[in-house]
């Protein structure tokens, strides 16, 4: 079990947009616990993205979140975030409903693109994980691109063996190519840039500063 922490990302503005989606998560989701009715009508709607089925289910996807989230959020500046998080969402509801069966609940999908658009614009930035493997806990700091690397190949693993059953690993695919390509087209096209001291993948991969 790999959960992050915080990243080493420097901000110079609040990540309002990032917030707000996270409050509006939590609320929405606690209202479609107490209302069934609405757990439903959302889960078959567009806005399944909102609700969660359980509180470990909503706790461990708010705080990928809230982890990657602001800092891409800061990143992207708050239009261009939203849009990045609801293209991540509908990226990874379509490729659930393409190549699995059921409805997709819960954020994943558009987590996984905001994780993809923080492996394009910080690579080399470190994140602070939690881990335990068995019963021994740890805490430790890791390279962005590594441990992002690490979630996605997990993920692909997973989906090889048969062991997806229940999670929607192909919505987490989706969106995650979906928020990779999107940030990809930004930083190539120059939408996007980076600061002085901020290094794209395209500039690590390239050599180039």
């Amino acid at each position: 079990m790999l959960i992050p922490l915080k990243v080493d990302v420097p901000m110079s503005r609040r990540p309002w947009v990032n917030v707000a989606i996270i409050v509006v998560t939590i609320v929405v989701s606690i209202w479609a616990w107490v209302d069934e009715s609405v757990l439903w009508a959302f889960a078959e709607s567009s806005a399944s993205v909102l609700v969660h089925v359980g509180p470990w289910h909503l706790i461990g996807n708010m705080v990928f979140l809230w982890v990657f989230g602001n800092a891409v959020n800061y990143k992207f500046g708050h239009v261009k975030y939203l849009s990045l998080y609801l293209l991540s969402a509908l990226a990874g509801d379509f490729a659930h409903y393409t190549f699995s069966a059921g409805v997709a609940i819960g954020a994943s999908g558009a987590i996984f693109g905001v994780m993809g658009a923080f492996l394009v614009f910080f690579p080399r930035n470190d994140v602070t994980v939690f881990w335990l493997i068995w019963i021994r806990p740890g805490v430790s700091r890791v390279s962005s691109g590594w441990i992002i690397a690490l979630w996605v190949v997990w993920n692909v693993f997973e989906l090889a063996i048969g062991w997806a059953s229940g999670v929607a690993i192909c919505g987490h695919l989706g969106g995650f190519v979906a928020g990779f390509a999107i940030a990809l087209l930004c930083a190539a096209s120059g939408l996007i840039k980076p600061t002085e001291d901020e290094e794209t993948l395209l500039q690590v991969l390239s050599g180039r500063r």
